[in-house]
């Protein structure tokens, strides 16, 4: 056997070598894309489920669930393109699409009483959650601009409004424990939230609450004049309301 054919034979070979290897590469590079994609897409469909069954009913309407139902489907359908044997998305996608076929889309929400501060949040956060997956239906092209910022605008407002609720639940709350500083603070923190919103369309309710500031400022003077002796036990309760929802007043409060 000559040197050349032998030379030929060994480039051949490790020629077929890198080849195997390259495939071998290519195809394990593959098999983790799909992992990533796939467990991606149960992560997203995972959240718009929840959302579209969670979300309280006085924020859910048949416009909305039918939304995220389209949506819900989107998300199905490119997940059996990754994973085709998956019996259980082939059954939620047809589910959902035989409730998309209906005439009156049934919305069984049911309505939630917001009315502590662990609850607002819990609720903001889910609104938030429509707000983001709304916006990549946009991005993938289910949702117009206009409609999506129809929603985000409605969605916004219910999320000042839940803000604007809370304030008056701890300070209402408080001035039924006889703590007018307490309630004073709250209405502090609603002032400063309009402002930051800096928006004609809530003038009227910043007028309102710095009234109510300064009802609870008058009340707070009266109360420490008439009981001198309780100013300490105040200072203690403000302490600890500034400290104990700090998560509150930074997420919930100024990220509008």
């Amino acid at each position: 056997m000559s040197p050349l054919l032998i030379g030929i034979l060994v480039a051949g070979g490790v020629l077929i070598l890198l080849s195997i290897g390259y495939i071998n590469h290519s195809l394990e590079r593959a098999k983790l894309e799909r992992a990533r994609l796939t467990a991606e897409l149960n992560a997203r469909l995972k959240v718009c489920q929840n959302t579209s069954s969670q979300l309280p009913g006085q924020f859910m309407s048949p416009e909305l669930k039918k939304l995220l139902l389209s949506y819900e489907a989107h998300l199905l359908t490119k997940l059996l393109r990754v994973d085709r044997k998956n019996q259980r998305a082939q059954q939620q996608l047809d589910a959902t699409r035989n409730l998309l076929a209906q005439t009156d889309i049934p919305v069984d929400n049911a309505p939630l009483k917001i009315d502590n501060p662990v609850t607002a949040k819990e609720v903001r956060s889910q609104l938030e959650n429509v707000r983001q997956l709304l916006t990549q239906a946009h991005l993938e092209g289910l949702l117009d601009k206009a409609t999506l910022a129809q929603w985000s605008n409605q969605i916004r407002q219910q999320l000042i409004a839940i803000a604007l609720d809370m304030f008056n639940v701890v300070a209402e709350q408080a001035m039924r424990d006889k703590k007018p500083r307490v309630a004073k603070l709250q209405y502090e923190r609603a002032v400063t939230y309009l402002n930051n919103l800096n928006s004609p369309a809530h003038a009227q309710e910043l007028e309102r609450y710095k009234q109510l500031m300064k009802m609870a400022e008058i009340a707070t003077v009266r109360a420490e004049q008439a009981n001198p002796d309780e100013n300490n036990e105040l200072s203690a309760g403000l302490q600890e309301l500034e400290q104990s929802d700090d998560s509150w007043k930074k997420k919930a409060v100024y990220d509008d």
